[in-house]
C-alpha cells in the first residue's frame, strides 16, 4: 500500500507541473548521402546510402523532459531504382521522460527509458547535463543520431537516478535495466556513473554488470545466475576545446566472468581504444589519433572504415565566404581492417592487407543547420588498380528547429 500512494504521489506531481507550465518543444535531425561502388564488385557498380535521423526534446515543464530520437538507414537505392521499394533498418534509439527535482544543495535527474539511454563512451551524458559543447573525436562522428561513438549502449527498458552537485561541476548516479541481448534470455543491468567538468579536466566513467536469468534449462529452479558479464569505458579530456589538450576514450563490453573462470582475459575485438593529442593554433588545429575499435563500432563513421589504426586531421573554421563561417579540413588515415591492438606485437603482419586515404571536407552553415560535404580518396586502390572502389563522396545536413 505505501508502495503505490508513493508512485501515485510521484505521477501527481508530474501532472501538476505540466498542466501549471507552458509546453517548448525543439528538434534536430540531419540525413547524409554516401555514394560510392561497391567493394565486392570486379567492375565500378555505384551506391547510393542514406543514413537519417530524428531527435526531439518536449519540456512539459521547466522541471519534466521527454525525450525521443529515432534513426534510419537504407540499403542501395539504385540497385532497385529510386521509385520503388529499398531495404532499410529503422530504429526507436531512444524514449525517455526526465523528472528534475531541487534536493537540498543538489539537483536530482529520475528518468525512465526505452531503447539507448545516454550510452557509455558517448557525451551526450556530459552535454545534457553541464550543457558543454562536444569533446567526442571527429572521426568518430556518426549520421545515426546524436549519441555518437558508443563503446557499450546501455539499452533496454529501465530508469535511472542522477545526482548533480549545485556547488561543484560533479554528476553521479545509477542505471538499472532489463534487456534480452545475451545467452538468448532476459538480463538484468546495472551501472554506476560519475562525471565530473572542469576547466582542464572533463571525465565521464561508467562501469556495470549484466546477468542473464536462465531458468528454461532447469526444472527445479525460478531462476538461474550461471554467469556475470562486466563492461565499462570513459572519456577523458585534459585541457579544453580551446587549448592543446588530449583526449582519451576507452573500454570493453560484455566480458563473461564465471565462477569456474580461474582466470580473467580481455577480448581484443570487444576492447576499445582511442589516445588522440589535440593542438591547437591561431589559424588551424590538429588531431592525432591513435585507435583500436570494435567492428560494430567502425561501421557507421564518416572518416575512417578499418578497426586499427592511425590518424591526422586538420582543419580550420576561420574561413569565410560571402560573410558566411565555414570549416575546411583534410582527415587522412593509415587503417588495418580485421586487426586490434594485440596485433601489435607482429607488425609486418599488420602490412599484409593495410588502407591509406584522405578525406577533403567542407562544414558550412546554412539557413538553421549545417552543410557538410566530404570527398574520401582511398590510395591503397588505386595502387591496386581498383581505381573504381577508391572514391566516395558524402553530403549530409544537419538543421535544429
Amino acid at each position: 500500500m505505501m508502495k503505490k500512494t508513493v508512485f501515485i504521489a510521484f505521477l501527481l506531481h508530474i501532472l501538476g507541473s505540466v498542466l501549471c507550465a507552458e509546453i517548448f518543444f525543439s528538434g534536430f535531425a540531419g540525413a547524409k548521402f554516401d555514394f560510392d561502388s561497391k567493394k565486392e564488385s570486379s567492375d565500378f557498380d555505384p551506391q547510393l546510402k542514406i543514413q537519417s535521423f530524428f531527435a526531439g526534446q518536449l519540456n512539459l515543464s521547466s522541471n519534466t523532459i521527454v525525450h525521443g530520437e529515432f534513426s534510419l538507414k537504407t540499403e542501395d537505392i539504385i540497385e532497385n531504382s529510386l521509385f520503388k521499394e529499398t531495404p532499410a533498418s529503422f530504429q526507436i534509439d531512444e524514449l525517455s521522460i526526465i523528472h528534475r527535482q531541487q534536493l537540498l544543495s543538489a539537483t536530482n535527474y529520475l528518468s525512465f527509458f526505452v531503447g539507448t539511454y545516454e550510452p557509455i563512451g558517448s557525451d551526450i551524458f556530459l552535454r545534457r547535463q553541464f550543457g558543454i559543447q562536444p569533446i567526442s573525436s571527429r572521426i568518430t562522428e556518426s549520421w545515426l543520431g546524436l549519441a555518437g561513438s558508443i563503446i557499450y549502449p546501455l539499452f533496454g527498458v529501465g530508469g535511472a537516478d542522477i545526482v548533480h552537485f549545485d556547488s561543484y561541476p560533479i554528476a553521479t548516479g545509477v542505471y538499472i535495466y532489463v534487456n534480452h541481448e545475451l545467452d538468448d534470455c532476459y538480463v538484468f543491468n546495472a551501472a554506476y556513473r560519475f562525471a565530473c567538468v572542469y576547466r582542464f579536466f572533463t571525465l565521464d566513467i561508467t562501469a556495470g554488470i549484466g546477468v542473464p536469468l536462465e531458468s528454461s534449462n532447469y526444472d527445479d529452479a525460478f531462476i538461474v545466475v550461471d554467469k556475470v558479464y562486466w563492461r565499462g569505458g570513459f572519456n577523458m579530456l585534459i585541457g579544453n576545446a580551446y587549448t592543446t589538450s588530449l583526449f582519451i576514450q576507452g573500454g570493453i563490453s560484455d566480458i563473461p566472468f564465471t565462477k569456474r573462470d580461474e582466470k580473467f582475459e580481455f577480448d581484443e575485438e570487444k576492447t576499445y581504444l582511442l589516445f588522440e593529442p589535440r593542438f591547437r593554433g591561431k589559424k588551424c588545429q590538429v588531431d592525432v589519433t591513435a585507435f583500436s575499435l570494435p567492428e560494430d563500432t567502425v561501421k557507421d563513421f564518416i572518416f575512417i572504415n578499418d578497426t586499427l589504426g592511425m590518424n591526422i586531421n586538420i582543419y580550420t573554421d576561420n574561413l569565410y565566404f560571402k560573410n558566411k563561417m565555414f570549416l575546411f579540413g583534410i582527415n587522412a588515415s593509415l587503417t588495418f581492417p580485421d586487426k586490434n591492438f594485440s596485433h601489435l606485437g607482429t607488425p609486418a603482419d599488420l602490412f599484409d592487407d593495410y588502407s591509406i586515404a584522405a578525406a577533403p571536407y567542407l562544414e558550412l552553415k546554412l539557413f538553421n543547420g549545417e552543410l557538410h560535404s566530404m570527398v574520401q580518396v582511398n590510395f591503397t586502390d588505386i595502387m591496386d588498380s581498383d581505381w573504381y572502389k577508391a572514391f566516395k563522396i558524402s553530403i549530409g545536413y544537419k538543421s535544429q528547429f
